[in-house]
């Protein structure tokens, strides 16, 4: 090789290192002048929320800035992550980070309709429209449970979350991220992702108190996760029920049922005792033809039965839990060999509703069929 022509080579590499060095230079100016911007927002926002705001170089010599907080009794930690990845540009993303109680295992997206690429990577959930037209019309909400979703965003969590548009809100197990594009710099804003992180984190926490004080008026035990009856990572109340079994769990109905609260109580009967009594779908209640007036026919108009004997189920449907099954309107009743089951098709945690269908659940599982028993 001609050593003109190697010379020309390794002039050529020499400049290339030199340019992109100059580059990662002003680059890594601009980030620092960034940073000094940012910096003065930063301590603002920590004032905003009562914060703690610490600064300094991070573990590369980039400039590094923090916030740890305790809002709405949530610990969260606000910092931002620095790619290098392009020499000639210093990318930012601002991310809050904390743990968030969570007892009923929801997996909650939240992002603007405007972010095409939501961060984070895949998320196993489906669409979820929340009923609020403001929320559903400029964000996407995606949940593993709708309706645990629905609950869980309260008007005042949506507020929050409007005024945090800029920040995709993720909670997954026990984990909490709220991420952005870009270095904030608005300190209200800031303090307004904090706020509604906090809120997203927090709301389980409001659930495992309406589960531990229902626990307590119901004189049963709150268990979690795989010490629960229900499936792995979801919630159950223990007690025992005059000499018998009684479970209060909220999770899924099987494996890929909807989410919701089911009472169950044991029993000992025969397989010919199994039945089913399943709401129907409104069409079909609606095309359901009329009969005489009376709770008895509303039951028969809302439910379909299905029995193994139909004839030694249908005693036990006597006329007075009829009126109460069509009242307390829950999604189904299964009964087999071991227990009698009453499901609603939503998140229920109010004493007087369980307690009605704990009255049900007795009366079905009772083994004179004259019941109900009190």
């Amino acid at each position: 090789m001609e050593p003109l022509f190697v010379l020309m080579i390794v002039t050529g590499i020499a400049g290339l290192a030199r340019c992109f060095a100059q580059a990662r230079q002003e680059a890594r100016r601009a980030a620092e002048a960034r940073w000094r911007i940012a910096r003065p927002v930063w301590q603002r926002a920590a004032a905003l929320v009562g914060g703690e705001f610490r600064s300094g170089p991070g573990q590369w010599g980039d400039p590094r800035m923090q916030i740890s907080v305790v809002c709405e009794n949530v610990a969260l930690l606000v910092d931002h992550d620095i790619d290098h990845g392009d020499a000639s540009v210093v990318r930012y993303n601002t991310r809050i980070t904390g743990t968030a109680r969570n007892p009923s295992g929801l997996r909650l997206r939240v992002h603007e309709q405007r972010l095409r690429r939501p961060s984070g990577g895949p998320f196993r959930a489906r669409q979820v429209d929340v009923g609020d037209p403001a929320l559903d019309g400029a964000f996407v909400v995606k949940a593993s449970s709708p309706t645990l979703a629905r609950w869980w965003l309260t008007p005042p969590l949506r507020e929050a979350l409007r005024a945090a548009s800029d920040y995709q809100l993720t909670l997954e197990s026990h984990r909490l991220t709220a991420v952005r594009a870009g270095l904030e710099d608005d300190a209200e804003k800031l303090a307004s992702a904090i706020r509604a992180a906090a809120l997203v984190a927090g709301r389980g926490r409001a659930l495992a108190k309406e589960l531990r004080a229902l626990a307590q008026e119901l004189g049963g035990r709150l268990l979690y996760g795989a010490g629960a009856a229900s499936a792995e990572g979801e919630t159950t109340i223990e007690l025992e029920h005059r000499g018998k079994l009684l479970t209060v769990g909220f999770g899924r109905e099987g494996k890929k049922g909807a989410f919701g609260t089911q009472v169950r109580l044991a029993r000992a009967a025969s397989p010919s005792e199994r039945f089913a009594l399943r709401r129907r779908p409104r069409r079909g209640a609606a095309r359901a033809a009329p009969g005489r007036a009376g709770d008895e026919d509303a039951l028969s108009r809302a439910y379909e039965l299905c029995a193994d004997a139909p004839d030694r189920v249908a005693p036990r449907l006597g006329e007075e839990l009829r009126r109460e099954i069509a009242a307390l309107r829950p999604a189904a009743i299964v009964g087999d060999e071991a227990a009698v089951t009453l499901v609603f098709g939503h998140l229920e945690t109010g004493r007087e509703r369980i307690e009605r269908a704990i009255a049900i659940v007795s009366a079905l599982a009772a083994p004179e069929p004259r019941g109900p028993y009190r």
